[in-house]
């Protein structure tokens, strides 16, 4: 514990001295030893530590290296041989436990839990099932029980979600703090919000992460993948969801935030949503440096749809005025999308209504549909010019 303490301290300091604590040739250092240091490393990697991160793909080579030169005998003790188990269902290298599964030197009460690990972690997900069904992840180590109990909820999350949901709950009780944990429930908000279906609990899950891990060098993957999640379930179509999304993302970093808010604005668009479009875009802009490729973003998504409101004359200024060189590829080219069709919104004729926008060279999938539907919106304003709009 001292050594792993050590490890610590060390990550946190900046001094990672990872490969020295995994050569082979120090016999102070047993692969429990070893091990318990991967995970102390990983549980740092999970609050931000990106030293770490970058250290660890070395870390589990010296690893590799230290329990491949052990000798036979030391897999005997079951300590050592659950070790190698963590290791490799820590990201580390399956040929460790092929090379003491081929030895014969192994506690034959583990057998199953090798082997299944080895089927898991080579993709052989049938075979891993059933030889790991049987295996109660509490009767193990914390550190191999909540490895386990993560393993067997990815196996069963298609056909048996409540007790994948469940094992989630577990590997999170097992191993607080650490990868096994993040990952847990990381995974857990998109099994609340893409298979059960259900918001609430997707809702609260994501806030538990964003306030858990929001520095893991996992989380921008997890925004990006939460919007997608909240715009499948309709969260995005109802302004007053908004108030929730800004609540559970405040211990996000000022950029994180308004990434978040930018891209639930963008969605929106694409998606039609004038009025969530408004109010994110106007979040985003509010923690926006000038001048910078975010406002310029925020201004877009704001003015597009406020073309189609009773601030039409508002928004096709603003339009005008943005530089679309300050913008990805994309919303530059969703800007002359929307330019065009703010020329289209007050037009009554019947030929002007049945018209489109002309087409955006380079303009990818997302960007046509946005014009689709900034189209609809505009023959409908045309057609309806005293409807609501954004107030």
């Amino acid at each position: 514990m001292r050594a792993a303490a050590h490890i610590a301290a060390g990550l946190l300091c900046g001094a990672l001295t990872l490969s020295a604590s995994a050569k082979a040739e120090d016999a102070d250092i047993s692969p429990v030893q070893l091990v318990s240091n991967l995970q102390n490393a990983q549980g740092e990697i999970a609050l931000g530590n990106l030293a770490a991160y970058a250290a660890q793909p070395k870390m589990l080579r010296d690893i590799s290296e230290a329990l491949t030169a052990e000798k036979p005998e030391v897999w005997q003790n079951p300590h050592n041989a659950r070790a190698a188990v963590v290791y490799v269902l820590s990201g580390g290298q399956p040929r460790i436990i092929t090379r003491i599964l081929d030895s014969g030197n192994f506690p034959k009460g583990d057998e199953n839990l090798m082997r299944g690990a080895l089927a898991y972690v080579l993709g052989h997900q049938a075979e891993a099932q059933k030889l790991l069904a049987d295996i109660d992840p509490k009767s193990l180590d914390l550190s191999l029980g909540g490895q386990v109990a993560f393993v067997q909820s990815i196996l069963l999350t298609t056909t048996e979600t409540k007790r994948a949901v469940a094992l989630l709950d577990l590997a999170r009780l097992l191993m607080p703090g650490g990868l096994v944990e993040e990952a847990a429930l990381r995974r857990e908000v998109f099994v609340a919000g893409d298979i059960a279906r259900d918001a609430d609990r997707f809702m609260a899950l994501a806030g538990q992460y964003l306030n858990r891990f929001p520095k893991s060098p996992f989380a921008d993957n997890f925004v990006k993948s939460f919007v997608a999640t909240a715009v499948r379930l309709r969260l995005d179509e109802e302004v007053a969801n908004f108030p929730k999304l800004e609540a559970m993302t405040e211990s996000l970093r000022r950029d994180d935030r308004r990434a978040l808010f930018l891209t639930i604005a963008r969605a929106a668009l694409v998606d039609g949503n004038i009025a969530m479009t408004d109010v994110a875009a106007s979040a985003a802009l509010t923690i926006a440096d000038a001048d910078s490729p975010d406002e310029a973003r925020g201004k877009l998504y704001q003015a597009a749809v406020r073309t189609l409101t009773d601030q039409y004359d508002a928004g096709v200024a603003q339009l005008q005025v943005i530089d679309s060189k300050k913008l990805p590829t994309n919303d530059a080219a969703l800007l002359a999308a929307a330019r065009t069709v703010a020329r289209h919104v007050r037009e009554k004729t019947a030929s002007s209504a049945g018209a489109e926008p002309a087409p955006i060279p380079g303009a990818k999938e997302d960007s046509a549909a946005a014009t689709i539907h900034l189209a609809e919106a505009a023959l409908a304003k045309a057609q309806h010019p005293e409807g609501e709009g954004v107030r």
